[in-house]
């Protein structure tokens, strides 16, 4: 319960196909009118089909914030991963709330299903009754499947009962779909004679059936009459129409209600829900109601608005794909994302980690799932000064409230980009089947942009992190010799200075630090003269290491004093900061330094004078030791 309203959370695949739209639609008007709101959680994969979701699919049906939700509805039948559907149910039953199956009985749960038999028996007595039929035959969908078979059943008893014993055994299987309701097709041609009807447990197979037999030259329903099942768009658009049954979804969406007013009143529920099918009569029986091509003209108006919708928002994407692409700055997004058409309310949010340029999102071992932490790249009516904004998982809108008070359903659709979760959607538009058929367009273009623009941040990142390696020295961070010499000549043209020198520096003793303490200790002593090289130096000046323990400064000086002072600052530095380290010993350099006019100046030239200077040094310490 949120703000006095009950809220109802729907877990499915779709929302976007015709069939599942229609039941939107209905349980959003039956809903609405208690004073409830839907809120979706929707996999844009088809799970349906033997094809699972990825992992980060999956992660949408982890959002739901069971402190408002009060009840849970699960399309069972069209989410076809046991696994997804049972832990959806385990945890609304760990939050003591009631869960509602739609298509596939689930233990535990009160299950909604379809009355498939209905519609066969409805298609058959009209047949029978208002045509005068007496010779069939059924197409199934596949042999040994259980609801397949309760149809087949139901055929039998309907020729049993009307005593046409030569149609019980005429039974052909078709699979649900074209290719194997072609074969059955070609099966019915075989027989003896043509039956006078063919019944098919679907639309599909009734379509595929009917323009196999036209080839064959065999019309409908002139030569034999054709029924099919489900009340699809397709059995309207076709030539002929198909007559067909749909699912009444209204009655569907009252026995929802009624049994969620049930449970909130404590009430008893029956352990199934099933709704009746309606007849729709059509040319494929030779009803003559639906022969003025209306249906057909809408279908295709319908398909060239929506199909010009979806290519005006991919070009769309286009334009946009390549703006944000080539944009690093995030705060840069929100205002392109402005440019887009979008439906009349949508949030597009991040994660986190999706903007991050140091996270790579394709490593075997990255999350799969949704960051508790999400950036709120898009919002409609938000201005965009305020946007990218943060909000956190499970409060997945930060406009939550005005959500509500839409008073349309909420639809939750995850961003996924290579099987993984990049952020998600929010959409409330207005129901209709245009708005929700853009669903999949606006989620697939999103994903991409959100996925791609990741990875491009990563791939710079690589490159830039690749440059720096070939660039600098691993161990301290300074200029490698190939990194110093590649900003010498930049150094040497941005300060006009009227000296330079060429300072080196050499760490005494290395050999014995590490043959006595180890070369970990040896390393901290390199890093820790790293550190008094780069301290002495100022911005006009670059420094570098060249080898295991000697150091490079090229310094544009203003007075050939300077020179001195960068010594002695280096030898200040370790004497003052020895304290602050865990040496255990005192760490000495040698320096050497050769400053020359800048019109003589010459790097190398100078480098060997240094080098020089530093061993002839380096040697003194040497004979003062000895």
């Amino acid at each position: 319960m949120y703000q006095n309203h009950p809220i109802i959370g729907i877990c499915m695949v779709r929302a976007d196909d015709e069939r599942n739209f229609t039941m939107i639609e209905a349980l959003s008007r039956k809903i609405h009118a208690i004073g409830g709101r839907l809120i979706i959680y929707q996999s844009t994969t088809l799970m349906s089909w033997q094809s699972k979701p990825e992992g980060g699919e999956k992660a949408v049906f982890n959002m739901v914030n069971y402190d408002y939700v009060d009840l849970m509805i699960v399309f069972s039948e069209i989410i076809n991963d046991e696994e997804l559907i049972d832990s959806i149910i385990q945890n609304a039953k760990a939050h003591n709330k009631p869960v509602f199956t739609i298509g596939k009985p689930k233990p535990g749960c009160t299950n909604f299903g379809f009355l498939y038999v209905d519609g066969i028996e409805k298609a058959i007595r009209h047949v029978y009754e208002e045509h005068g039929c007496r010779d069939y035959c059924f197409v199934a969908g596949p042999e040994g499947e259980a609801t397949s078979e309760l149809r087949v059943a139901k055929y039998r008893e309907m020729m049993d009962e009307y005593g046409l014993t030569e149609s019980r055994d005429r039974i052909f299987y078709g699979g649900y779909w074209s290719v194997p309701a072609t074969e059955a097709a070609h099966e019915i041609l075989q027989l003896d004679h043509m039956p006078k009807a063919i019944i098919c447990a679907n639309d599909i197979m009734a379509i595929t059936i009917a323009d196999i037999l036209g080839e064959q030259g065999i019309r409908v329903p002139q030569d034999v009459i054709m029924t099919g099942l489900d009340g699809t768009v397709e059995s309207q658009a076709n030539v002929p129409s198909i007559t067909t049954s749909g699912c009444d979804m209204d009655e569907l969406a009252d026995m929802i209600v009624s049994a969620f007013q049930k449970t909130q009143k404590s009430e008893p529920l029956e352990a199934e829900y099933l709704s009746h099918f309606s007849l729709i009569p059509s040319q494929s029986c030779g009803c003559a109601d639906r022969t003025d091509g209306v249906h057909l003209s809408r279908f295709l108006k319908q398909n060239i608005e929506r199909q010009n919708e979806k290519l005006f928002v991919e070009l769309s994407f286009h334009d946009i794909y390549e703006k944000i692409l080539g944009s690093p700055d995030v705060k840069n997004i929100p205002r392109i994302l402005r440019s887009m058409k979008f439906v009349d309310h949508l949030e597009i949010m991040v994660n986190e980690d999706s903007l991050r340029n140091n996270v790579n999102p394709l490593i075997e071992d990255y999350r799969v799932g949704l960051d508790f932490r999400q950036r709120v790249m898009y919002q409609s009516g938000r201005d965009l000064s305020e946007l990218p904004s943060a909000t956190r998982l499970p409060d997945f809108s930060p406009d939550f409230d005005h959500l509500i008070g839409l008073e349309r359903p909420i639809i939750l659709s995850p961003l996924c980009f290579f099987s993984r979760a990049v952020g998600y959607l929010v959409y409330a538009p207005e129901v209709t089947i245009l708005n929700y058929y853009m669903i999949m367009p606006y989620t697939n273009s999103l994903s991409e942009i959100v996925g791609s623009y990741s990875m491009v941040r990563h791939l710079e990142f690589n490159v830039t992190q690749m440059d720096h390696m070939a660039r600098h020295d691993y161990l301290t961070d300074l200029y490698n010799r190939n990194g110093f010499y590649t900003h010498l000549p930049q150094l040497m043209k941005r300060c006009s200075t009227p000296f330079y020198a060429a300072i080196t520096i050499d760490m005494d003793g290395l050999k014995y630090i590490n043959d006595k303490y180890g070369h970990e200790t040896g390393d901290l002593a390199i890093r820790y003269i790293s550190r008094a090289v780069a301290a002495a130096v100022n911005a006009n000046s670059i420094c570098g290491r060249f080898g295991g323990d000697e150091f490079v400064i090229c310094a544009a000086l203003n007075n050939v004093h300077e020179a001195e002072q960068i010594r002695r600052s280096i030898h200040n530095y370790l004497t003052e900061h020895m304290t602050n380290t865990s040496l255990p010993c005192d760490v000495t350099v040698s320096i050497g330094t050769c400053v020359m006019d800048s019109e003589e100046f010459e790097f190398d030239a100078a480098l060997k004078v240094s080098d020089e200077r530093m061993y002839k040094e380096k040697s003194g310490k040497k004979n003062r030791r000895t």
